[in-house]
């Protein structure tokens, strides 16, 4: 991806959650303990995604292997765990709240009218079975019968980017940690 291709990532949408990051990095007020309990859901929100990224296979299949077969949006959960894990960590309930808020009552509703859309054009029948057997954020205790059995892939994950999500919480959360001095 070159430069112009990641500046027209920057958007109206994009710039209150960087503004967000921004914010919360300044006013952190980091203690030992809520770096120790906000980088534990941290890792396992971003374990989650790393998970998540070397399954999907965007416009190819539906995918309903791994995470996918547990609940529809585990990228989406995991960036929300990695968020309140940062606002732990940087003991900001203020932004975590905010981000709530925008994330579940603007974001959410938009991406999955969006998604649910495109879904249902490209796949149909067996995206309409899946949607109303795997919640959107709650996950099943039991795989999906009908879900795909593809391996985890650490080609599909760089591939889906996620190596650079990964860099950039990492990075965040280094800020967060370097509040602390």
């Amino acid at each position: 991806m070159d430069l112009s291709s990641k500046l027209e990532k920057i958007t109206s949408r994009t710039v209150p959650l960087y503004a967000l990051i921004i914010l919360l990095v300044i006013f952190a007020n980091p203690t030992y303990g809520s770096c120790f309990v906000g980088f534990l859901l941290v890792l396992c929100g971003e374990s989650l995604r790393f998970w998540a990224a070397g399954h999907i296979r965007k416009n190819d299949e539906l995918t309903t292997s791994g995470p996918y077969a547990y609940l529809q949006s585990p990228l989406y959960l995991g960036s929300y765990i990695v968020a309140m894990g940062f606002c732990i960590m940087a003991k900001n309930p203020v932004i975590w709240i905010l981000s709530s808020v925008v994330f579940f009552l603007s974001y959410v509703p938009r991406k999955q009218e969006k998604e649910w859309g495109r879904l249902e054009k490209m796949f149909g029948e067996e995206f309409l079975k899946y949607k109303r057997e795997v919640s959107y954020f709650m996950p099943r205790l039991d795989p999906y019968p009908e879900g795909t059995k593809h391996p985890w892939s650490l080609a599909v994950a760089i591939e889906n980017t996620e190596h650079q999500t990964g860099i950039a919480v990492v990075l965040i959360a280094l800020f967060i940690f370097i509040r602390l001095l």
